[in-house]
């Protein structure tokens, strides 16, 4: 069920993990050159959003093997049932060479099972699971213990096995990461798609996050979660 991920792309997010950790922690102090900087808003309440670790995550590429495109333009059609489908976009691309070899989402905020409105996450998890490459979805969050991680894992997972279970789909690797600003902890587990996504139990036996048999946790600085 799970499958490790290749170092390269390892490396690159746990680079984006630190950058993000480390502006959100210097926030309230001075900021050196070139910093990456979390918005204030007109309340004086940080502006935490998925802008931010695409950000970080483009600035990693320096120095890596991969090049990479931003707003790519899928190529399958998608869209609400009776609504009509067209072509998406992807947030990030990076590809070895020319040839694509990671489609990345990225968001941010809170959500849990209980919510009516899934479809600002249905639609992008339908756009990494359909397309032919590999797919990594990268979630932030600015503070979470373990259950509201738990929660967001439950609603991602419900949703993917919906997907998955209705949808012809390839064999590729799905990743899913989520990074936790003020505790400064990330978990991470990766997928294997392929024709056991069909089965009525797929994904029972991968137990919620940080369970660390299934998950990789990365912390900040070494932080107890």
């Amino acid at each position: 069920m799970t499958q490790e991920l290749d170092q390269k792309f390892s490396t690159l997010i746990k680079a984006t993990d630190e950058m993000l950790w480390g502006s959100y922690h210097l926030i309230t102090g001075a900021q050196p050159p070139n910093q990456l900087i979390f918005p204030k808003t007109s309340k004086g309440k940080i502006r935490v959003s998925e802008q931010e670790a695409r950000q970080s995550l483009i600035s990693n590429l320096i120095g890596t093997p991969f090049n990479f495109s931003v707003e790519t333009p899928t190529v399958g059609e998608y869209g609400p049932s009776g609504n009509g489908k067209r072509n998406a976009l992807t947030d990030l691309t990076l590809y070895a060479d020319t040839k694509p070899c990671m489609n990345i989402e990225f968001k941010s905020g809170n959500t849990s099972p209980k919510r009516c409105n899934k479809k600002h996450i249905n639609k992008d998890i339908e756009k990494l699971v359909l397309e032919e490459v590999n797919g990594l979805w990268f979630h932030v969050l600015e503070t979470a213990n373990n259950k509201g991680i738990s929660y967001l894992w439950d609603t991602i997972k419900g949703e993917l096995k919906s997907i998955v279970k209705s949808k012809p789909i390839k064999n590729k690797l799905l990743v899913f990461h989520c990074c936790v600003l003020k505790e400064g902890y990330s978990v991470q587990t990766s997928i294997l798609l392929n024709e056991d996504g069909h089965k009525e139990d797929w994904l029972n036996e991968l137990p919620n996050p940080p369970d660390t048999k299934a998950w990789i946790v990365h912390k900040f600085n070494n932080k107890p979660i």
